[in-house]
């Protein structure tokens, strides 16, 4: 039964052979060209996923500065906008400030004349 599982030694080093028949763990030179080979598989698979991670974390970086530079488009805007209303309220403070101080000037006037109709009626 073990005979059946034994690897020849003039085909240990073909591939399809080794993929056929199952590797012995008591055998250390047949587990170590197994282990090569599959960490060369795996070593060019992670070249592969490298360049796929790679390609990802760039387009992911574009669209994490799309987002940004439309972020900051937008406070810009909202910037100009609190501006814009700040300058119309200031606006709107100058004319109350000279509507208030339009309203004391007639009051002083009126309160003139009132004094004067006052004293010319007390005569």
């Amino acid at each position: 039964m073990m005979a059946n599982h034994l690897i020849k030694p003039d085909t240990r080093n073909c591939k399809r052979s080794r993929e056929v028949e199952p590797q012995m763990p008591d055998s250390p030179q047949l587990s170590s060209l197994g282990k090569s080979d599959s960490s060369f598989s795996e070593s060019s698979g992670l070249f592969f996923k490298d360049d796929a991670l790679e390609k990802d974390l760039n387009d992911v970086n574009k669209e994490i500065n799309l987002m940004l530079s439309t972020y900051a488009k937008i406070l810009r805007q909202r910037a100009e906008v609190d501006a814009s209303y700040i300058d119309e309220i200031d606006g709107l403070f100058k004319e109350a400030n000279a509507i208030e101080n339009f309203l004391i000037q007639k009051r002083e006037l009126l309160r003139q004349r009132f004094t004067v109709i006052a004293n010319s009626l007390h005569r």
